[in-house]
């Protein structure tokens, strides 16, 4: 009897899986949450906060509320439905068990739908409810409606290709919808520790460089007396850790920008205006020190990148 009610032509079940998945992932949570909200939880707001009140039936107003955010959720969400109805159409070449197809589309359905709903869910302040109320419908989805309007195609793909295209949909889907949520593995936390050659300074092998570590003190080489000129720490959301040590022996600071690397110790140099590397770290990160003078006679140092959760800085005293 099911059968018969599902569309018999591939074009009209692949529209169908799109229009499904919309349903799933937008209007059916939405709809949750507007019971949720009048069973006494507040699934949103940043002020009070979401929480628990008294029960009621919706009024006008949360109704018209709840319809706007689904529409704002509605285009993000139709995105990724062409998405899973292109995969559908894919996998009807496969002709897979509904098995299969339910292990493949599971997982992204339900990182599609719940990154979806945090997203948008974002401009209302929307409580953790609301991304796993999504996330699992979208399971639901997976499981039991797409495996159904997938089309089997009279024609399908040599057995090497039936096996490796749903792997490729499966694995794929799945780390790309979970990269973003990933540490960015090529940000780096920094300390950084600008010194500049002065005859009223201390000599370099003597210089506290406590700051970045005393290991890059002893790495730090050259005759002459040195004063500390700036500081600066940073963190990003990554473990990587990097200790840089900018070097100036000319009078004035030359402008340049240096790309740090992920992880290690690392030595500039500036002589005869010209910066070089002493000492190399690891690979390269996504993040820069872009250096230029002070009129006062110190150091600008500006971070470019996808930086920071944290940032202090420090200028030498009597600067």
């Amino acid at each position: 009897m099911l059968k018969k009610l599902l569309p018999a032509t591939w074009w009209s079940r692949v529209i169908w899986i799109a229009v499904t998945y919309i349903v799933a992932a937008d209007f059916l949570p939405t709809l949750l949450l507007v019971i949720i909200n009048s069973v006494g939880y507040l699934p949103y707001s940043d002020r009070p906060g979401p929480g628990w009140q008294m029960p009621h039936l919706p009024t006008g107003q949360e109704l018209g509320f709840f319809a706007g955010f689904a529409l704002l959720l509605l285009t993000p969400t139709a995105i990724y439905a062409l998405a899973f109805a292109a995969a559908g159409l894919a996998l009807g070449f496969c002709r897979l068990p509904h098995w299969a197809l339910r292990a493949i589309s599971a997982p992204p359905a339900f990182l599609a739908a719940g990154v979806l709903m945090a997203g948008v869910g974002w401009y209302i302040a929307i409580a953790a409810v609301g991304p796993y109320i999504a996330a699992g419908c979208a399971v639901v989805w997976a499981l039991f409606v797409f495996p159904a309007l997938v089309p089997r195609m009279t024609r399908g793909l040599p057995m090497a290709a039936r096996l490796a295209l749903p792997i490729a949909l499966g694995v794929g889907g799945t780390y790309l919808l979970l990269m973003p949520l990933l540490p960015d593995s090529a940000l780096t936390n920094a300390k950084v520790e600008v010194i500049k050659k002065d005859a009223a300074g201390t000599e370099l092998s003597n210089l506290d460089l406590s700051y970045v570590g005393p290991a890059i003190g002893q790495q730090a080489k050259g005759p002459g007396k040195y004063v500390p000129l700036y500081w600066m720490k940073f963190t990003t959301d990554d473990r990587n850790q990097v200790r840089v040590l900018l070097v100036i022996d000319d009078d004035q600071p030359a402008p340049h920008v240096f790309v740090l690397p992920r992880t290690g110790d690392v030595i500039y140099r500036q002589s005869q205006g010209k910066w070089t590397q002493e000492r190399t770290g690891g690979s390269s990160s996504k993040l820069s020190l872009e250096l230029s003078p002070d009129p006062s006679g110190g150091v600008q140092v500006h971070i470019k990148g996808p930086c920071c959760s944290s940032l202090s800085e420090h200028f030498a005293p009597g600067r």
